[in-house]
């Protein structure tokens, strides 16, 4: 049940890394040939052998980041997320308030981008985010602290699954809860939308707010230098 939760998790992910645009096929390997600079296997295998492990690694360019996905954390790998999911199928009453506000124009995406940037640590390339943005199954939203937009959070659905991504938080609006408040509201608006599941990958900082939100772990998306 777990690894097949952990394999939907990775599927969604996938498809939204395809979404950015810019993805070759090359030796046995995705890669973007942008920003995320990311490379993964075209199997997306879970556990993934030593061998291909080995050559798909020798095969990722320089200065990009080869992902494995595994039911438990590589030792030999740069940094971990945490794949993590949750079930919203029961019967729960949220109420809306100001914590989100969705972005609805060009203009608003580019702060949007500088926000992310800023709460990321690293400089985000609109072109990719503009991509998503243009498709159907995206919503990007600002996090809100007094009517003053401190955070980014994106979302994107697969079938009834609701992935949540991109979320960052400036130094402005840190330690407030934010965070928690804005997944709140995520999850009334994917429920209203008849979602199923709610879907992300954490970092080790932001585990603890999703664990306490009632997102279960099921594995981890490693990367590799």
């Amino acid at each position: 049940m777990v690894k097949h939760a952990l394999k939907e998790n990775v599927a969604h992910l996938v498809s939204l890394w395809h979404s950015y645009g810019g993805v070759v096929k090359k030796e046995g390997i995705y890669r973007h040939e942008q920003w995320p600079h990311k490379a993964w296997s075209v199997d997306q295998e879970i556990n993934e052998s030593v061998s291909s492990l080995r050559l798909n690694r020798t095969n990722t360019p320089l200065g990009w980041k080869y992902f494995t996905f595994d039911s438990e954390q590589p030792r030999e790998a740069v940094s971990s997320l945490v794949a993590m999911h949750k079930s919203i199928t029961d019967v729960k009453d949220i109420f809306e308030d100001a914590s989100i506000k969705e972005v609805v124009s060009e203009k608003e995406l580019a702060e949007w981008v500088t926000l992310g940037s800023e709460g990321f640590g690293y400089q985000i390339d609109i072109s990719p985010i503009l991509r998503v943005f243009s498709q159907a199954r995206s919503r990007l939203y600002f996090i809100m602290s007094d009517e003053i937009a401190v955070g980014t959070v994106m979302t994107w659905t697969e079938g009834r699954d609701v992935g949540i991504h991109q979320m960052a938080i400036t130094q402005a609006g840190r330690g407030k809860g934010l965070a928690g408040k804005a997944l709140v509201q995520l999850e009334r608006i994917a429920r209203f939308h008849g979602a199923q599941t709610l879907s992300l990958q954490a970092s080790k900082k932001g585990f603890k707010i999703y664990a306490g939100a009632g997102f279960s772990p099921l594995g981890y998306i490693s990367s590799y230098l």
